[in-house]
């Protein structure tokens, strides 16, 4: 399973993250000319290799936190293998399929939440059934 197989389900390109000495961290992220709009909007993403490969599966209910600022600014262990891998061994594309957030009523109250969780579940888990392991930056599955 590589990334053709995940655009075919209509993933598309967000960004690529790259090498920098702009931040602190050590990264940033380029957009496309005709960058996504992706405030407060909840994705599933992968993260990929210029080859093709899958590196991670992921979900955010916050696609613009994420990448503008959780994987450029943020220190946490995720951030920082992701961080680490892209210094030290590859650039990496990453791909998102944006979601809708579902709003309801329960018990009177607006709630809202998207399926970003379960999707993000379904597709580590058929990756790892296919593959027989999860994708090399994932640890495991949740």
């Amino acid at each position: 399973m590589n990334k053709e197989y995940y655009i075919n389900k209509g993933f598309e390109l967000y960004g690529i993250m790259v090498k920098s000495d702009k931040y602190k961290q050590g990264i940033d992220i380029m957009y496309p000319s005709n960058p996504m709009k992706s405030d407060n909007q909840p994705a599933v993403y992968i993260l990929a290799n210029d080859r093709g490969e899958l590196l991670k599966i992921g979900e955010t209910q916050n696609l613009t936190q994420r990448f503008h600022k959780g994987y450029r600014c943020i220190s946490n262990t995720t951030n920082n293998r992701i961080r680490q891998h892209v210094k030290d061994v590859e650039n990496i594309w990453v791909y998102v399929l944006p979601l809708p957030i579902e709003t309801k009523k329960v018990l009177g109250y607006k709630c809202e939440t998207s399926f970003a969780k379960g999707l993000e579940y379904n597709l580590l888990t058929e990756y790892k059934d296919s593959m027989e392991k999860v994708p090399p930056l994932n640890v495991f599955i949740k």
